[in-house]
């Protein structure tokens, strides 16, 4: 099991203050987690995509190739890329540049988001989102992986014999993950031969161990190389330096501002369910405690959903310090990741272990 650092990107103000860093500060912080994030060992680093609010993070390839310069080893990645919107053929030589700058470390996290009202801003109809992935990821993947290709569908013009350049480094293309938060998106994932990604915002606890084993179980059916099935979870968290209650009361007013203000953006007047930002209840789709309490409660929900290729954590919204969030991410990555060392990709109805 690999493990990660992901960022949506948000500039929130400091829920405890009313203040929030520069923007400058911020773009700062993004890079430099990417770099701690190495320093720390963690396997890879996601970076979001958002436009048209407080999200600031809206161009994750110069964050990913400024990371990529300070760097070595890291794999880097988005969490979400917005490929429905973007023309795959321009997708696919931004990424393909920092693939080439980051000597072959990249990977790509794509969706279609969750705020609807984007679409329109791009011209196009949101009830189409679906399909406007699915036909991304396939031009993509095309592009990627041959030299001559011609091409006609709804979102772009039609393409004629056109090589894009440059070629990514990684061959036959980078990895390729589709967030999943439905039975639909785990089917598309399938369908296109891509690992699936949890966003447990999304999905919820409950709900996870059944979209999983809808993957594994339709992989297999597709006649796919259970070798090549990918399942990763993506979590909010904090790990504190003491007690589970000192953690909880520390973080919780930054996760709950962090989620008021999403849910305020995804739909003009809805309501917060309790349960997502109450760090007490037994379903909160966050991970907050001490060292022992963060590793107890992952290693059963990894446990629950039969063990991951790869676990993001994600720390830093709701106007988190960044000193604090690189104190989290350091007791998670000393004392928490060996821990869960032994919890690999463990499905019962496969003899091989699934491995990204």
């Amino acid at each position: 099991m690999r493990i990660g650092i992901a960022t949506l990107g948000d500039h929130l103000p400091d829920p405890h203050t009313g203040l929030a860093v520069t923007p400058y500060e911020r773009f700062r912080e993004f890079v430099e987690l990417g770099v701690h994030a190495e320093q720390l060992g963690f396997d890879t680093y996601h970076v979001g995509e958002h436009h048209f609010c407080e999200y600031v993070l809206s161009s994750p390839t110069p964050i990913l190739a400024a990371v990529a310069e300070r760097t070595s080893s890291i794999r880097l990645s988005t969490a979400v890329a917005l490929l429905s919107n973007h023309d795959p053929v321009r997708i696919a030589e931004d990424y393909a540049t920092v693939d080439q700058i980051s000597n072959g470390r990249v990977e790509l996290v794509g969706g279609r988001g969750v705020f609807n009202a984007l679409y329109a801003q791009y011209g196009q109809d949101s009830a189409q989102s679906a399909a406007l992935l699915d036909e991304a990821v396939r031009l993509l993947l095309r592009l990627w992986t041959e030299e001559h290709v011609s091409w006609s569908g709804t979102i772009r013009p039609p393409l004629h014999d056109v090589t894009v350049y440059p070629r990514p480094l990684q061959q036959p293309h980078p990895p390729v993950w589709i967030s999943t938060s439905s039975e639909e998106s785990v089917d598309r994932a399938v369908a296109l031969g891509c690992g699936m990604m949890l966003a447990t915002i999304s999905t919820g606890v409950e709900r996870q161990p059944e979209l999983v084993r809808r993957y594994r179980d339709a992989w297999r059916s597709a006649g796919r190389d259970p070798q090549d099935a990918r399942v990763g979870l993506h979590v909010h968290g904090f790990v504190g330096p003491d007690s589970t209650r000192a953690a909880r009361d520390r973080w919780q007013p930054h996760q709950r501002s962090y989620l008021e203000w999403v849910f305020s953006l995804v739909r003009a007047g809805a309501v917060l369910p309790p349960h997502l930002a109450d760090l007490d209840h037994p379903t909160s789709q966050a991970v907050c405690g001490s060292v022992d309490d963060v590793i107890e409660e992952l290693l059963r929900r990894l446990n629950d959903i039969g063990g991951v290729d790869l676990l993001l954590m994600q720390t830093d919204q709701g106007g988190l310090s960044f000193d604090e969030v690189i104190a989290s991410f350091e007791r998670f990555a000393s004392q928490v990741v060996p821990a869960l060392a032994g919890s690999t990709n463990s499905d019962p109805a496969d003899d091989a272990s699934l491995t990204a």
